[in-house]
């Protein structure tokens, strides 16, 4: 049994995708089964150690010429002008990122054709990849993907993004589309990483996974890189991924509410070089298992990683989703559920961030919560759903 893995693809820093593809190839090699990737070498790629990556085009934002886009968009990104964009549905994100420009999807399927050609896969696993999706009805094989209730179109669309997608399906004798979320639905299987009370699909065609990480909670912060204070539960974990709050204003404000205090806080961005700040320490990245163990509240962007993790660890999460409408979503799936509190773009200030913050850790409340929707995630099997897919098809 061989299968090809590609996930989505993006010049902006966004962890879900491509985590969760990492996640999925360990989980195959580990069963026995031939896995390659066709991954973008994007900001979020990272190798895999024995796993051929076959090569697959970066997506330029809004399809923009490589030269230019590669100039202007990390500007906008320091600036902050990507967190005053509104994005109402996953079409918008495909259409920003490029992944739906005709000329990327005529270069990315392509390459994704010629992956399938020289690997010869029994399926292929899109991991948000709508690329891939294409490429793999072409080729005329199995279609395993993920799927999430935000990406539906009965959740939100924006079909005037689809007319270059059309075009492509039409010259390539595929069925038309409404919207290019439409295309999830052309996957042999669906799976969610999450739970119905999250995410309520209704589809028989969908299993629900829960987390597909192995969690660990024996796993305490031995790690020399972090603060010797760690083994206590005084952590204070931050990620606000791409598009939210922008780098500098996300670490001014953080600085503000909790340099000085008791808390050890851990601020991981792609947008800000490593540096402390007394209680303060900031990295690219921190392992997130060894801290999470050790932390009082987590502080995101609402993506569904993050919101996850949040979950799984039974720690209490601070969201600020921003204009963006899967987190949007997420945040407020968790907030009604009693794990979370939501603040809008406006209110990511200081004074109120250090406020919200205590009232979470001080609420038992909140983390009993988040502890019980973390233990049903953690019960639904994982990974482990998606293997026995695979071994049903062998």
């Amino acid at each position: 049994m061989k299968v090809l893995i590609s996930s989505m693809a993006a010049m902006a820093e966004t962890a879900g995708p491509s985590g969760r593809a990492r996640l999925l190839v360990e989980h195959l090699k580990d069963a026995g089964i031939e896995v390659a990737t066709c991954i973008a070498e994007d900001v979020n790629y990272k190798p895999i150690e024995g796993v051929k990556n076959y090569y697959l085009e970066v997506p330029m934002p809004l399809g923009l010429p490589k030269a230019i886009a590669s100039k202007t968009f990390p500007i906008a990104q320091k600036l902050g002008i990507i967190e005053k964009k509104n994005v109402g549905s996953f079409e918008d994100v495909l259409h920003f990122t490029g992944n739906i420009d005709y000329n990327y999807l005529a270069k990315s399927v392509e390459d994704i054709r010629k992956a399938i050609d020289d690997f010869n896969p029994d399926i292929v696993y899109s991991e948000f990849n709508i690329s891939a999706i294409i490429a793999t009805k072409l080729e005329n094989r199995l279609l395993f993907a993920s799927i999430s209730y935000p990406t539906q179109t009965e959740y939100s669309s924006s079909p005037k993004h689809a007319k270059g997608l059309k075009k492509f399906l039409k010259e390539n004798s595929l069925p038309d589309v409404y919207s290019a979320l439409d295309l999830f639905k052309w996957a042999d299987k669906s799976f969610v990483p999450s739970i119905y009370e999250l995410e309520p699909i209704e589809n028989d065609n969908v299993t629900f996974c829960g987390t597909w990480k192995d969690v660990n909670l024996e796993n305490s912060s031995n790690d020399d890189n972090l603060n010797d204070s760690k083994n206590s539960k005084n952590i204070i974990l931050v990620y606000m991924g791409n598009g939210t709050i922008s780098p500098k204003k996300m670490m001014n404000e953080i600085k503000n509410a909790f340099v000085g205090t008791d808390y050890e806080v851990y601020i991981a961005s792609l947008g800000l070089e490593k540096q402390e700040y007394e209680n303060i320490h900031v990295d690219k990245r921190w392992d997130f298992s060894k801290l999470l163990n050790s932390a009082v509240l987590f502080i995101n962007h609402g993506g569904q990683n993050s919101m996850i993790d949040g979950l799984i660890y039974g720690v209490p999460q601070l969201i600020c989703p921003g204009r963006v409408f899967e987190r949007i979503y997420n945040g407020k799936s968790v907030e009604n559920l009693g794990a979370a509190k939501v603040l809008n773009i406006n209110e990511f200030k200081s004074e109120i961030i250090r406020a919200e913050s205590e009232k979470l850790i001080n609420d038992n409340g909140f983390r009993e919560n988040s502890k019980f929707i973390g233990d049903k995630l953690k019960s639904f099997g994982g990974i482990e759903c998606i293997l026995d897919a695979i071994n049903e098809k062998h």
